[in-house]
């Protein structure tokens, strides 16, 4: 009786994340939704957390973001979240109607309609490995950003008709400096040497 009762409280929570908005979806033992929208910040995330009970079953769409919501979900609400792998979520990108609200239902849907062991649920990574996951992003970032500037200053160099200047020889603070030197006292290029912008970009780089 009371596993009936407590069945018929439970409810089905899909959340659908975008970059700064969110969306759940609430679906009740009838089948009936009903739903709710906001921002991913840290406010709102609590506003979230408050409309939860401790027994909901609730899942996301895998990804940093949605780890961090359902660890704070599980701490906080205390019911079980579930991260499901994008990958695996074929029904949703079959469908006609791609909209967050569509999205959302149909992650809840999936709790009511798929058996706990067929659902595509990706592991929750642990705090060190999110962490180490965020240093690679920022690496990732960093590199791309440093050849972007690169580009840039060897782009500069030759606008001003300085082409000795290689790629390579931009990675570094001592190897633009060295590069630098050369190419003044060489005086290559139509203006003589290295363009005015340029002597003062070695301590920025």
């Amino acid at each position: 009786m009371e596993k009936a009762r407590t069945k018929a409280k439970t409810r089905r929570v899909g959340i659908d994340l975008g970059k700064r908005t969110c969306q759940a979806a609430f679906v009740g033992a009838s089948g009936k939704a009903a739903m709710t929208n906001g921002k991913t910040g840290a406010q709102d995330r609590q506003a979230l957390c408050k409309k939860l009970r401790p027994d909901d079953r609730m899942t996301l769409e895998a990804g940093n973001m949605a780890f961090v919501m359902a660890k704070e979900i599980e701490a906080a609400a205390g019911c079980k979240a579930r991260a499901l792998n994008p990958a695996q979520l074929a029904v949703i990108y079959r469908s006609m109607k791609k909209t967050d609200k569509e999205d959302a239902l149909k992650l809840a849907r999936m709790l009511k309609d798929c058996r706990e062991e067929r659902l595509p649920v990706a592991p929750m990574p642990s705090d060190e490995e999110m962490r180490r996951r965020k240093l690679l992003s920022c690496s990732r970032r960093a590199c791309r950003d440093q050849t972007s500037a690169i580009n840039r200053l060897r782009g500069l160099f030759v606008s001003h008709g300085i082409t000795t200047v290689a790629k390579k020889g931009l990675a570094t603070d001592a190897r633009r400096r060295r590069g630098a030197g050369r190419d003044r006292a060489g005086g290559n290029g139509a203006h003589g040497g290295v363009p005015g912008p340029i002597r003062g970009a070695d301590s920025r780089a």
